[in-house]
Parts: structure tokens; C-alpha cells; sequence
């Protein structure tokens, strides 16, 4: 096989290192062995070892910390609709052909439309399938538009459905499923009531898990078959358990403040200091072992957007960014397919989250970009106001309110029902506003042309008043007139100091979407090599709305671990039905 990029490239930014080629399979030597090999226990990952322990394979998850990812470290969210139970509960009336037509919108043709449909046919049954391995959710609604519901409600509008140019074409529905727990003011983190139970459910079925387990490299035979892979671990004992400790203390340190955040070279550089603690234990004491993998394995790492240096080469333009992501999200199971000849795609891809709602005052100003021009419609769902904001108007993002907006904000903020990831930055917004007497005072602060600003803000007040509609498809109730004195300017931008960009990454290895196995550019499979949530091109690829990466991970987790399942049962019948003719 010839490389054209792999390790010795600038480029390549990963310790993943080219694939080990295996002359006489019979002659080589194995540290240990299982049927199916997952690399990166998240949501994915364990996903993809449930599906396959439950089709009979022995099962073997490893994963370089102790499991999780990002999965367990988001909010908790399940994008699922088409008639579930929980939304039966609710008495939420959506169905299959409604979820699809929507997300048709969103996702716009990144899966093939068979598989998108396929997902939303096979969504209940996934609440279903989560739920009997030990998830639990509850069915109280919250039906006004928000970027996460408030304490106690767990079913909510997680995307752009309510937003008119959408209803118009698809049918709103409540599709949200937050995992339940008690009363908390986390959002962060929360997603571990998928995780855990999830972990507990496969351990007791049989899945065997190896934390502190880092996959180096890929073992194939001469026909390009996948056949295990070289893993560097740390021994379970005292080392691994100090070792253990260090990286969440540099994982603590690591995502405590946003780049963007004044003290956070403080806090960066103690998370380095614990992460070169954490590799000099690593290097001094961890063994390398050989797995083989007798029906596959499966790339469930994430996406990159902890790799810091790989993000500026392939979006430069997110280098300052907040990632939003567990530190395993460096890229490595993307690199390992690549070096076996797996295609890419998207990985120049970055979703985005602007998120104006709550306050529900800020969504109803006029969003502008570095002319003092709309752009969007500043009621859609956070990642879609991202998108446009980071793909189209180079990161520039200000939000302009007048005397009536800036107070009815302020009000919200100290008496509407949200949580204090919400509250705390629209509060420090309103406080760091810049203030102006007029609309060109303002302009002048904030270095736009004063004619197109006001020429804005006319056309806004019109369309407020119902005189014409708006061009992006907002609706009129979502409007506010700016129209009193003083004015405020927010900066809502990539580059905000006090209102940081959430980013993460959404490009990865193509797959067969009917198998899961990873494609070469082709579009031959890769026999033996799976790859699943994150580190592959899914349902969130195009744009990512609440819920729907966790609900990808399941999906295509499960899709890997059943193909992998019924190869080994297909193969089972084959052995039988061959010692059946010589028995004869």
C-alpha cells in the first residue's frame, strides 16, 4: 500500500502510526484476543459492544481513559421523535414521516436518504432499546423554544421545528429526550445517565473493558483486511491509579475556563503540567500488547476537537474556539483509519452553538455581522445561528438591542426559569455591553458603516410591525422594534471573551451506512475495520442540533456491533452446514 499522508507528514499531528502488515497470519504473536475489538468506550463505543455481546460475540472495549467520552460529558440528550413512548406520555403527537421531512432540513443529503429514514424509523424502538438497558427519562414537556429546558422538565424542542420556514414544511414536535436524574444544575456532565448505565449493562453481559488503553496502530494481513491492532497500555496497580488521578486532575484544569476566558493560560498550563506528569508514568511504566480481533474492530474515539493544532490546520478559522469535547476527542481513531486507506470527508466541518434563547430577549434582536448587515434568523436553534455566523461571516457576530430589549433581557435573567450556565453569561453580556445614545454612536463603537446600520434596523422595525416579512423566515412574534434609546452592542462572535463559541467536530471516516464498515476512497469496504459516532461522517455532519450526535452514536454503534454479530453467525451457519456435507 502506498501513503501519500500518513505519520511522516507535518500534517498528521496524532501518535497513530502506520499499520503493522502480518505475512503468516498463523505465525504471529497475540497478547489477547476477542471477536470484536471497540476503541473509545463513549456513547458509540458502547453501543456498538452491547449490540455485538448481545449477538453472541466476546467483546473487548479499551479506551485511553476510563470511559464515557464525550457522550458522558454532555447534556444528557437524545434526539429521537416518530411516536415514542415517552412522547405518547407527553401526549406529543409527531410521527415518522414528520421527524424525517425535518431532519431532511438539517442534515441535507450528508446520509443518504434511506438511511436517514431508517433512523427515524428505527427511533422509538432506540428510546426502547436504552431504556431496557437501564436509561431512564421522563415525559414532563416544556414547549416554549430554549437551548436546554430548565430543572424538572425532560422533553423539549431541541432543534429549529418551531421556527415558521421549518413548521412550514414538516410538522413540530417535542423530539428532546433528556436522561432522567434529580434535581441539578449541571448541564455539563449530565450525559453520564447514558453512560452509566449503559457501562453496568455491558459489564454484566460480558463486555470486557481495558481504561488507560491507547490504540497505536492497526494490524492487517497482506490482502488488507483488518486483523487486530498494537495497543499501548498501563497495568492495572499503583502506577495506573496515580496515573489515573493526573489526568483528571488535567482534564479538571483542562476545560475549567474557555480559551477565550482571561485567566486561562493559568489554568492551561497547570493542566499541561499535569498532563506531562501523567506521559512521563506513562512512558516509564506501560507494556504494549497485540489484540486480535476476530470479527472486527470498531474506531469509536471521537472527533478531534481537543487537538488543538489539528482543528487549526483543517478550520483555522475555530483555532480560538471553546471545544466541547472529552480530552480523548485528539483525532486518533480518524488517523488509524486513514492509515489502512480509509476516506475522509468533513474535516474542515465545524459545528458551531450560538445560542440566543434564554433570554428569549436576546433572540428577539437583530443579530449583524462587521457592516452592521443581518444574516440570520437569531430565533433558530444555537448551531444553525453557529453555522452561518462561523462559515459566512468569518466568526463576526454582534447583537443589537435597544432600551426596551436590554431591560426586558434583564428581567428575564433574573426571573425566568433557566440554569446557571445560562444565566451567568447573559448577565456578564448585559453588564459589558457596549452603550450608545444613538444607532450611529453606536455604529462608530462598534467600527460599522452608520448608514447600513440604520438602513438595518428600518428594515427590522418594519418587519416587526408586520409591514413585510423577513427575509431570513423569522416570524413577527419573535421580533422586537428597535426603535429607544440608548442601544446596546453585545459581541457574540468566535473571538467574545465573555460569550466563548462552543465548537466540536462533526467530519470523519466514510462508512458503508448499511454496515458501518469504513470505505476506502473507492468506496471499497475495509474488511475487519468499523467505525462509528464521532470518528465517522453522520447524522450531525452537515448540523448538529441537541440530541442528535448522542442519538448518531447509538445509531451507528449498534449498526457496527450487529454487523459484526452477523458475520460471526452467518460464519457459524457456513461451519455447520461444511461439516454437515463432510459427515455425509
Amino acid at each position: 500500500m502506498t501513503y501519500t499522508f500518513g505519520p511522516d507528514s507535518a500534517a498528521w499531528l496524532s501518535s497513530v502510526q502506520l499499520p503493522e502488515t502480518v505475512a503468516e497470519l498463523e505465525d504471529a504473536q497475540w497478547d489477547d484476543s476477542a471477536d470484536f475489538v471497540v476503541v473509545g468506550y463513549g456513547g458509540a463505543g458502547m453501543a456498538a459492544a452491547l449490540e455485538a455481546v448481545e449477538g453472541g460475540l466476546d467483546v473487548l472495549a479499551i479506551d485511553l481513559f476510563q470511559g464515557g467520552g464525550s457522550t458522558a460529558m454532555n447534556g444528557g440528550v437524545v434526539y429521537a421523535g416518530g411516536g415514542t413512548a415517552i412522547q405518547k406520555e407527553a401526549g406529543v403527537e409527531d410521527n415518522v414521516e414528520e421527524m424525517y421531512k425535518y431532519l431532511a432540513l438539517e442534515t441535507q443529503g450528508v446520509i443518504k436518504d434511506s438511511t436517514l429514514r431508517r433512523f427515524c424509523e428505527q427511533s422509538p424502538g432506540m428510546i426502547d432499546w436504552l431504556t431496557g438497558h437501564g436509561v431512564r427519562f421522563d415525559s414532563t414537556l416544556f414547549r416554549s423554544k430554549t437551548s436546554y429546558p430548565p430543572q424538572g422538565y425532560f422533553l423539549y424542542h431541541a432543534d429549529s421545528s418551531l421556527s415558521p420556514s421549518h413548521s412550514a414544511v414538516a410538522k413540530p414536535a417535542a423530539r428532546g429526550h433528556k436522561a432522567w436524574c434529580s434535581p441539578t444544575n449541571a448541564a455539563i456532565g449530565f450525559g453520564k445517565h447514558l453512560t452509566d448505565p449503559l457501562r453496568k449493562s455491558a459489564s454484566r453481559r460480558g463486555v470486557r473493558f481495558m481504561a488507560q488503553t491507547e490504540a497505536r496502530q492497526l494490524i492487517m494481513d497482506q490482502s488488507g483486511a483488518v486483523m487486530g491492532l498494537s495497543v499501548v497500555q498501563m497495568p492495572p496497580g499503583p502506577k495506573a491509579e496515580e496515573c489515573r488521578r493526573l489526568m483528571a486532575l488535567a482534564t479538571k484544569w483542562q476545560m475549567m475556563l474557555p480559551s477565550s476566558f482571561p485567566g486561562f493560560n493559568i489554568t492551561n498550563g497547570i493542566a499541561e503540567r499535569y498532563w506531562q506528569r501523567a506521559n512521563e508514568i506513562k512512558f516509564a511504566h506501560s507494556t504494549v500488547r497485540r489484540i486480535r480481533a476476530l470479527k472486527g474492530v470498531c474506531l469509536s474515539t471521537g472527533g478531534f476537537i481537543q487537538n488543538r493544532p489539528m482543528v487549526k490546520h483543517y478550520a483555522p478559522g475555530y483555532s480560538a474556539s471553546m471545544a466541547m469535547g472529552s480530552p480523548g476527542d485528539n483525532g486518533s481513531g480518524i488517523r488509524l483509519g486513514q492509515t489502512v486507506g480509509g476516506a475522509v470527508d468533513r474535516l474542515e466541518r465545524i459545528s458551531s452553538w450560538r445560542f440566543l434563547n434564554p433570554p428569549q430577549a436576546f433572540a428577539a434582536g437583530m443579530l449583524v455581522n462587521a457592516k452592521g448587515e443581518r444574516y440570520v434568523n437569531e430565533a433558530l436553534y444555537g448551531a444553525a445561528v453557529g453555522q452561518v455566523l462561523g462559515d459566512q461571516q468569518n466568526g463576526i457576530g454582534w447583537l443589537i438591542l435597544d432600551k426596551n430589549l436590554y431591560r426586558k433581557a434583564k428581567q428575564q435573567l433574573r426571573k425566568d426559569e433557566m440554569l446557571p450556565f445560562q444565566r451567568q453569561p447573559g448577565k456578564l453580556a448585559l453588564l459589558f455591553a457596549r452603550k450608545a445614545r444613538s444607532l450611529d454612536q453606536l455604529a462608530e463603537k462598534c467600527g460599522f458603516d452608520p448608514h447600513t446600520l440604520r438602513q438595518t434596523a428600518d428594515t427590522y422595525n418594519r418587519t416587526a410591525a408586520g409591514w413585510q416579512d423577513d427575509p431570513f423566515g423569522k416570524d413577527q412574534s419573535d421580533m422586537h422594534s428597535i426603535v429607544d434609546g440608548p442601544f446596546y452592542a453585545i459581541d457574540v462572535g468566535a473571538k467574545s471573551k465573555l460569550l466563548p463559541l462552543s465548537t466540536m467536530t462533526v467530519g470523519g471516516l466514510k462508512v458503508d451506512e448499511d454496515t458501518g464498515e469504513v470505505l476506502r476512497s473507492d468506496n471499497s469496504r475495509i474488511k475487519g475495520l468499523y467505525a462509528a459516532g464521532r470518528a465517522a461522517i453522520g447524522l450531525p455532519s452537515h448540523l448538529y442540533i441537541s440530541g442528535l450526535s448522542a442519538a448518531d452514536c447509538f445509531f451507528s454503534g449498534r449498526r457496527a456491533g450487529a454487523h459484526a454479530a452477523s458475520k460471526g453467525q452467518a460464519e457459524t451457519v457456513l461451519q455447520t452446514s461444511e461439516q454437515e456435507v463432510v459427515s455425509a
